[in-house]
This record gives structure tokens, C-alpha cells and sequence, in this order.
């Protein structure tokens, strides 16, 4: 029998000082062969991205490896130098990291960051590096190699950076390729995309892969065997056909349930339904465009049409979802209706009021109507502000509440309303979970009594357990509360699930809106159909 590419055996790390350690990853085992996909699944706090940067030997300052043994070719890597490693790292191990921009060097060109990989690991200069990098581009499927090459990385779409950061990892021809959550920000196109282009990779260079996610629906579609962690111990492993036909492990079928699965919810006939409500916000022939200036001279250029004569009507209790590539346009019609971003044309209308044509003072009089929850629940809270504070500082501006008193019991409550406990008041965002973080998100814009609330991609970086809890909470708060959600996401089973209509975004415009059975199930648009072809299934016939 050959001897694997990569083996991992009895691996343990622990976090702490000297006197006190916790431990984190407790002998973990896993094997990879060339050719071979292996994929680690688990929730946040797992043990996944440890174990990856265990084997190129990346831990943090705090963590310690107190056993076990990484073999790379029968070599232990836990044996050679520092200088050896660096050697190993890029040119035998390449890494494609979860989020490409904070990877890439913001001042760097594009080609530039390709061509020191090639220089540092290959030792090409010169013409040759140039048409190396070009080739890698190329590879990759960024067309215009040469010209894109030039470019730096905020030019670059999510999918396009995810790109570049596989043609780095490539650069040196590795024998295994570690890919850390390389599409979880990514919508459903262009994650099947980047799923293809690494299993076409793969198999021209016979390169073993440690593939890590969350996302059960998308291990089914590159993984060999699987390898599901739960608090840093192995519980299950086992092929793609035999764990997906039978999972064996109460906590790899805690998974499965977590997922939200519209094929199961649509043909049971589970997807919320709604009885007809009077409308309550609408949208008419909407435009949000962008003034585009090049050059010394500033020559205006075509404007870029984000938003381009879009209708929509949102009713009572309702949750209209709004799907579609990213840069389609969802996040900035969602910020033009709250009159976050200024639109060129077009009308608002709630509570009688057309909200593009008052003034910013008469606004801030219906934003206690109208609230937000935010991709990212860090980057929307002040890190230095208790979360107690975060929650009332809506309250405060609205003048929400008689007294401080009465601020805080509501704070108290909406804590509890959010599954959390009331002495996190006293805390700092640090201090939480991804998933507890947008809680707290949630309570700060319920803290204004909303009766619309923009939900703009609240689960997408979560993992499906967590997932699915912040979608439960926010189903029972529409029951109990009466709210109106507009929902933007790119996952359509959290569609199907969260769901009463769905509204299709293109280039800038709605090519389809109807209830969510209608939609999913029979989409008349080409554009929704290649879209939910693109959805990774769960079945063996995706």
C-alpha cells in the first residue's frame, strides 16, 4: 500500500500559559492521499483550522503542540526547523485562506503578489516570471491576464480575489493543497465556480486537498472522505457515499438537521405561507447609479447602474427575500430603501411619506420604523462601547423610554428576547461568539420597536447550527412581534425556510418575484435557473 502524501497522528494543542492550558485539539488522526480530497466539517471552535495551520505550523503565540506527529511524505514536520518549514510552506504546502482581503497586500498589484510566490519558491525572473504569472492567471479563469495583472486588489470581485489567492497557492506546484473555508462568503455561482476550478486543478496535477467547511452541501460536492470534528476530537470519518447515505455519529446527524433544505421544506410543503396583508413599504422604478470618473481629467464614463428601476411591495408580517449574484445590486437597494444610500430616481414609500423626498430630520423620525441588521456583526458594533450601551444607543437618539431605568429593563429584556443572558450587558463585543454577536445585532434594532427590519446576509459566515438558531429566533420574534423582514441573502434553503416571497435580482434589476414555491420550483427567468443549478445539493444527483 502506498504511503500517504499527508498523515496526521494523535495530534493535541492546547491554548493557555505554562501554568494553566486548556486543550483544543485532542489526538486527532486523519490521513490524505495524492488525488485525494479530504473534508473537515464541524462548527466554529471545532478544531478545523487549527488542525490546518497544526500542519504548516502556524499555531498562534498562546497555542502549544503537546503531542503527535504531521508526516509529509514519511518527513515529520514537527522535527524540521523553522527555515525548513519555510521552505515547505508554498512550495510543497499551498494555502488558499477563508477571506482573500485580508490575505492580499492592499498597496501590491495583483501580479505582483503572484510573481513573488513564483520568484521565492521557483527562482524565475525576469520575461519568464511575467509569462508564469500570466500563465497561473490563466489558469485560474482570470481572462485579460496581462492587463488584470496590473490591477490591485480592490478591483477584484470576492470570487475573483478568491482566485488570485488559488493561483498563489498553485504558484509553486504544491503536492497538497490546504483550503480553509475558501468559499463561505461567496454567493452560489461563483462558489460552484471556485469548487470546479479546484477540482480541475486537482486533477491535472494529482494534488491531495484538505478542503474545510462548514457547509455539509458543499463537502458533498469535492470531498473523498470526510472527517467530522466536534470539540477538537474526530467523532466520525468515512467516504463521500457512505456518511451522506448514513452518518453514524448523534452529532454529525445534529448537523444534517441544522441545515435548512428547501427541496425537503418545498415538496413537504413546509415553506412559510402568508394570508394576504395590506402593503407596507413600496418601491417604485428605483435607481441607484454611480458617477464613474477616470483619468487625470476625471472623463466621465457610463455610470455604474447598481440599483436600475426596480418595483417592489413588502406587506404586513411578511418576509420577502431578495436573491442573486453578489454585486447584483441586493445590499444597495437594501441601504436605498432605508435612505442610507441617496437614490438617483425613483420612490420609497412608507406611512404615507415618499422617505427620497423629506429631509434628513424628517427621517430620523421614521428610522425607529425602519432598522438593519448587518452582515457583519463585529465590524457594525463599536469595539469599545458594553454592550449594554450598543443596545441603548438607539434608544437614546429615538428617545425610546421615560428614564434610564426604563432603557435598561428594555435592554435587559431584549437580551432575553435573544436567547442571551443579561449579565452579558457588562461585556465588550470581544467577548462573544459569531452567532451571539448578531444576536446582540438583533437586539440593538429591536430596541427601537421596528416594524420593517433589513436583513442583510445575517447567516452567511455562520456555521449551520448557529444558523440555524439565529433563524428560528428571528421567525418566533416575526410571530410574536408582527415584524416585516427584507431578507438578503444567497442561500436559497434559508430562502425556503425564512421565506414568504422571493424577489430575483440581475445587474441591477428584479427579473423575477413571486411566493417561494412559485419561484423555486418553477423559475421562469433564465438567470433563476442557472441560479439554483448552482445551488449545492445534499443528494446524489446534484
Amino acid at each position: 500500500m502506498p504511503t500517504p502524501l499527508l498523515e496526521v497522528i494523535d495530534l493535541s494543542v492546547s491554548f493557555g500559559t505554562d501554568n494553566v492550558r486548556a486543550p483544543v485539539l485532542n489526538r486527532v488522526s486523519f490521513s490524505i492521499s495524492r488525488g485525494e480530497t479530504v473534508v473537515l466539517v464541524g462548527e466554529s471552535g471545532s478544531g478545523k483550522s487549527l488542525s490546518a495551520m497544526s500542519i504548516v505550523r502556524l499555531l498562534p503565540h498562546a497555542a502549544r503542540i503537546d503531542s503527535g506527529s504531521i508526516l509529509l511524505n514519511g518527513l515529520d514536520l514537527f522535527e524540521l526547523s523553522e527555515r525548513q518549514m519555510r521552505n515547505i510552506r508554498g512550495a510543497s504546502v499551498g494555502m488558499v485562506f477563508q477571506e482573500p482581503q485580508s490575505s492580499l497586500n492592499p498597496v501590491m498589484t495583483v501580479g505582483a503578489q503572484i510573481a513573488e510566490s513564483v520568484r521565492r519558491h521557483q527562482g524565475i525572473r525576469g520575461k519568464r516570471l511575467t509569462e508564469r504569472v500570466c500563465e497561473l492567471m490563466d489558469a485560474v479563469g482570470i481572462n485579460e491576464s496581462r492587463e488584470k495583472s496590473r490591477q490591485y486588489p480592490h478591483e477584484f470581485s470576492g470570487g475573483m480575489k478568491q482566485r488570485v489567492m488559488i493561483a498563489i497557492a498553485l504558484a509553486a506546484n504544491p503536492e497538497l493543497l490546504i483550503a480553509d473555508e475558501p468559499t463561505t462568503a461567496l454567493d452560489v455561482t461563483i462558489q460552484a465556480q471556485v469548487l470546479e476550478l479546484l477540482k480541475a486543478v486537482q486533477a491535472k496535477q494529482n494534488m491531495g486537498m484538505l478542503f474545510i467547511t462548514h457547509d455539509l452541501a458543499v463537502a458533498r460536492q469535492i470531498a473523498d472522505r470526510i472527517v467530522v470534528l466536534k470539540e477538537g476530537q474526530v467523532v466520525e470519518t468515512g467516504t463521500n457515499e457512505v456518511f451522506y447515505k448514513a452518518p453514524s455519529h448523534p452529532y454529525s446527524k445534529a448537523l444534517f438537521d441544522a441545515i435548512p433544505s428547501w427541496d425537503k421544506r418545498l415538496q413537504e410543503g413546509l415553506a412559510p405561507s402568508l394570508d394576504v396583508r395590506a402593503t407596507l413599504l413600496t418601491v417604485e422604478k428605483l435607481r441607484v447609479w454611480f458617477p464613474v470618473r477616470s483619468g487625470l481629467f476625471e472623463k466621465k464614463i457610463p455610470p455604474n447602474k447598481a440599483v436600475d428601476g426596480v418595483d417592489l411591495e413588502i406587506h404586513e408580517g411578511e418576509t420577502l427575500a431578495l436573491v442573486g449574484e453578489s454585486g447584483s445590486g441586493k445590499t444597495t437597494l437594501s441601504k436605498a430603501v432605508l435612505q442610507l444610500v441617496r437614490p438617483t430616481a425613483g420612490s420609497v414609500h412608507y406611512a404615507d411619506k415618499d422617505l427620497c423626498q423629506i429631509d434628513s430630520r424628517r427621517l430620523r423620525s421614521i428610522r425607529s420604523d425602519l432598522q438593519i441588521v448587518f452582515q457583519d456583526p463585529y465590524s457594525s458594533m463599536n469595539p469599545r462601547m458594553l454592550i449594554s450601551d450598543i443596545i441603548k444607543e438607539g434608544m437614546n437618539a429615538q428617545n425610546v423610554g421615560d428614564s434610564i431605568k426604563d432603557r435598561d429593563d428594555r435592554a435587559a429584556r431584549l437580551m432575553e428576547q435573544v436567547g442571551l443572558e443579561v449579565g452579558h450587558l457588562k461585556r465588550y463585543p470581544h467577548e462573544f461568539s459569531g452567532g451571539q454577536r448578531q444576536r446582540i445585532c438583533i437586539a440593538r434594532a429591536l430596541a427601537v420597536e421596528p416594524k420593517v427590519l433589513i436583513c442583510d446576509e445575517p447567516t452567511s459566515a455562520l456555521d449551520v447550527s448557529v444558523q440555524a438558531q439565529i433563524l428560528r429566533l428571528l421567525r418566533e420574534l416575526q410571530d410574536n412581534l408582527g415584524l416585516t423582514y427584507l431578507f438578503v441573502t444567497h442561500n436559497i434553503g434559508v430562502v425556503a425556510y425564512m421565506a414568504h416571497r422571493v424577489a430575483v435580482m440581475y445587474q441591477g434589476q428584479i427579473v423575477e418575484n413571486g411566493n417561494v414555491q412559485q419561484v423555486l420550483q418553477s423559475p421562469e427567468h433564465e438567470y433563476t435557473r442557472t441560479l439554483l443549478q448552482a445551488v449545492p445539493r445534499l443528494d446524489n444527483n446534484s
